[in-house]
């Protein structure tokens, strides 16, 4: 059988699958910022996931930031949260499709690797929760 053209190299196709891990980022304000949160997302080693960004009505071009990102995994939604978090938090889980939830706030981001390396755990141990350190980045020092 010849092979037409047709490349050998495995491709994954996202369509109609239920993502994994459901990411919920909050936000309010954070144009200048976020950009680098959602590119710590899409950077990912593992790629079945979804990313819910949840605005709180921000007055500048969050909106616009998020939307350039041409990615159908990440969905953006606008809430009145009044100022408790929890309530975007608590909406961006109500929308999540993924079987787990990881929460990242929009002034942070992920090494590359952190949910291929959450999910090997989650499968390795049948784990409930998953929690592991962070790394605080000031002034060019490191702290653990």
């Amino acid at each position: 059988m010849e092979n037409r053209g047709l490349s050998r190299t495995p491709w994954i196709f996202m369509v109609n699958i239920r993502p994994q891990v459901s990411i919920i980022m909050p936000t309010y304000m954070r144009a200048e910022i976020i950009g680098r949160a959602i590119k710590s997302v899409i950077g990912q080693t593992y790629h079945n996931w979804e990313l819910i960004i949840i605005d709180n009505s921000s007055k500048d071009n969050t909106e616009e930031v998020v939307l350039n990102f041409n990615d159908k995994r990440i969905r953006f939604f606008k809430v009145h949260n009044h100022g408790i978090i929890a309530i975007s938090r608590n909406k961006g889980i109500r929308l999540a499709c993924g079987e787990w939830i990881s929460f990242l706030d929009s002034d942070d981001w992920w090494d590359k690797t952190k949910l291929d390396e959450s999910v090997k755990h989650i499968n390795r141990y049948s784990c409930d929760i998953v929690y592991h350190d962070m790394f605080i980045f000031k002034n060019n020092l490191n702290y653990y």
